[in-house]
């Protein structure tokens, strides 16, 4: 099957603006989730931090199918291109695609991506306890770059590529921080035409960050949701041991596979202005695809 834009769960798209935290919760789970009942969250859950993150990311789930969709997804194979964009023209600079395969395997998530740099033909990969490097079909020594970046480059793309569901892991730590403002202009691709009004009260602001020992970096990140929307609009995050807050625009959701697996079709990432810098573009997505455990081996060591 092939993928398709879920156009009509998208949360980017939708614009339906209620008052009041206890009163927006409420209605956006009886409208718009897959199962959850209105009755889940009533006005204590509302206004209990804890809870309201943690009912936001469940309307997200539910909103793509639920937990039982991610627990179909085996194995992925897709194309993931960075596109720069010259932020005064608007005209795209240079982009790069790369080529990743990802898989729930005997040790935990294992990951492998292919690319090409000016300087050759990369891969990395990783097989749940141990990570490699190749350069033109050589191993590259654990002090190089590509080696000490594979860990975080693999357990990024399955993060993404797992996302909402992955807010259910151990260790994620959701924090709701109230009705607030995004932090900068929105992206129009049409700088000229006339942008949407934000909601009178601000957005649903979620906290995620990790406990210790959990990910490569304590990263921290915000997802921001319209009332009413079972999808973020933006996600902010920062880089641990950095203040800069990168942004992130979610667009629309795609379907793929016969499970209809969800994933985003791209995220803009844009500036404090509103112009977009650079965009992440997901494409070419298999799901549950036959992909041998040597894939993710280093070569030449056995499976």
């Amino acid at each position: 099957m092939t993928s398709q834009p879920d156009t009509a769960r998208s949360g980017i798209r939708w614009s339906v603006i209620w008052g009041g935290v206890a009163l927006a919760l409420a209605l956006a789970i009886g409208t718009l989730t897959l199962g959850r009942p209105a009755s889940t969250i009533d006005h204590a859950t509302a206004v209990n931090p804890e809870h309201a993150a943690d009912s936001l990311i469940g309307l997200w789930i539910d909103s793509v199918g639920g937990m039982d969709m991610y627990h179909q997804m085996q194995s992925m194979s897709f194309t993931v291109e960075t596109v720069l964009y010259d932020t005064l023209s608007g005209r795209v600079k240079r982009s790069r695609p790369r080529y990743a395969i990802i898989k729930k395997g005997p040790h935990g998530e294992e990951t492998r991506v292919e690319r090409w740099e000016p300087f050759g033909f990369v891969e990395q990969g990783f097989n749940g306890l141990s990570e490699w490097a190749m350069q033109d079909g050589t191993i590259l020594p654990d002090t190089s770059k590509e080696w000490r970046e594979a860990l975080y480059v693999s357990r990024d793309l399955f993060y993404w590529m797992g996302l909402p569901y992955k807010l259910r892991d151990g260790g994620v730590i959701l924090s709701y921080r109230g009705m607030v403002s995004r932090p900068g202009l929105e992206f129009r691709p049409d700088p000229t035409a006339a942008g949407q009004a934000p909601p009178e009260n601000g957005y649903h602001a979620v906290g995620v960050s990790f406990e210790l020992g959990v990910g490569e970096h304590q990263d921290v990140f915000t997802y921001y949701f319209e009332p009413g929307a079972g999808f973020p609009i933006e996600v902010t995050y920062v880089e641990e041991g950095r203040t800069n807050v990168n942004r992130m625009l979610w667009g629309e959701t795609g379907r793929a596979g016969d499970i209809e697996y969800p994933y985003p079709l791209a995220r803009d990432f844009i500036s404090a202005s509103g112009k977009r810098t650079k965009a992440l573009v997901i494409y070419d997505v298999e799901v549950n695809p036959e992909i041998p455990q040597s894939a993710f081996e280093r070569p030449g060591t056995t499976d």
